[in-house]
């Protein structure tokens, strides 16, 4: 099992920052706007009105505490300020592993809320790869997509400027999420950048709200969201090349091919109260 608490740095910066500036310009030539805040309160006033019901209490600032340093949110809103997206991220260090610190950090966090949660199963199989992950995670929940909006990429591209921010600001280990089966197996957390999938790793039997008996693991480990990041500067790079050379039909075609965000068809897209990360 690897244990890095030491500090962690990113072995290519500029590319991380370059590809949220590519993200950003991506969501906004669309029409959007988009927003961040450590302001957890303002997240949970946000999220009752726009989805009419509570955040997970993992997100709960009555029950956890979510100073800036160690949690923020984003939205996304159209023309008009409707919001049309939220997400969110928290910080926390998982010891001695992933593995053996994960579900009791749940279950404590739903009996402070008062809900019961009984999970089939205590222990993580042997084989999962979260027995080797330890230090600082960063967990992300909370990702809703309006269904109404026309935009089949919004969902990648705001969840992946999400990651790679989280990974600039707290240079954690890996990030993580929790996710339904109906989600893991429709193909949207590989494209958001959760390199692995693994099924099973919470069970439950008295399922939280919004759960599934079977909570798949997602997980993004720092150098493979450094490397997506490359990727999406190295793509960028080659649209802009192809948009000089060709001209605006090469653009249609990039676009057609699964470029820009901008006049997506309609993607019925839905979040659970976990994080459920848009199904």
């Amino acid at each position: 099992m690897s244990d890095d608490r030491s500090p962690r740095h990113l072995h290519n910066p500029l590319a991380v920052a370059r590809a949220c500036a590519i993200l950003e310009r991506e969501i906004t030539a669309g029409g959007f706007a988009l927003s961040i805040s450590g302001d957890m309160e303002a997240f949970s006033a946000c999220r009752r009105t726009v989805r009419q019901g509570r955040e997970a209490p993992l997100f709960d600032p009555a029950v956890t505490f979510l100073p800036p340093a160690r949690a923020f949110w984003m939205a996304v809103r159209d023309g008009e300020d409707t919001v049309r997206a939220l997400q969110a991220f928290r910080l926390d260090v998982a010891d001695p592993s992933l593995a053996e610190w994960a579900l009791g950090w749940v279950l404590g966090i739903y009996l402070k809320r008062n809900e019961l949660i009984i999970p089939d199963s205590v222990q993580v199989p042997d084989t999962s790869v979260s027995h080797r992950i330890a230090g600082p995670v960063v967990y992300h929940g909370e990702l809703w997509v309006d269904r109404h909006v026309r935009n089949r990429r919004l969902v990648e591209v705001f969840s992946r400027l999400g990651m790679l921010l989280a990974l600039m600001k707290w240079q954690p280990v890996a990030l993580w999420a929790l996710i339904g089966n109906a989600m893991a197996t429709r193909g949207h957390m590989v494209r958001m950048g959760y390199a692995h999938m693994e099924p099973g790793f919470m069970r439950w039997q008295f399922l939280p709200e919004g759960a599934d008996p079977n909570e798949w693991l997602g997980l993004a480990e720092a150098a493979a969201l450094e490397r997506l990041a490359e990727e999406i500067v190295l793509q960028d790079g080659l649209d802009t090349a192809r948009m000089k050379a060709h001209g605006p039909a090469a653009t249609a075609a990039a676009a057609a091919a699964g470029g820009s965000v901008e006049n997506r068809p309609a993607a019925n897209t839905a979040a659970d109260e976990r994080n459920k990360a848009a199904s």
